[in-house]
């Protein structure tokens, strides 16, 4: 169980670096958006801390994207 949390942590993250990219916004803008640190950001980004469900809505409507975005 703990290996499928440990997968869907980093896609979830690969999806958020993926996504902002695209879109151009750097970590600091991200960080700055959502009131914490690049070093936070890269955690999410690199799947070393979970994301929880309101940083999870928070990055959404940062990034103007739905949440699906970030599971594919």
């Amino acid at each position: 169980m703990r290996g499928r949390m440990t997968n869907a942590v980093l896609a979830v993250g690969r999806n958020i670096r993926r996504v902002r990219e695209r879109k151009g916004v750097s970590r600091d803008k991200l960080a700055h958006e959502l009131d914490t640190t690049t070093d936070q950001v890269r955690l999410w980004e690199t799947g070393q801390v979970d994301i929880d469900v309101d940083t999870l809505d928070r990055i959404v409507t940062v990034l103007q994207i739905k949440h699906r975005d970030l599971f594919d």
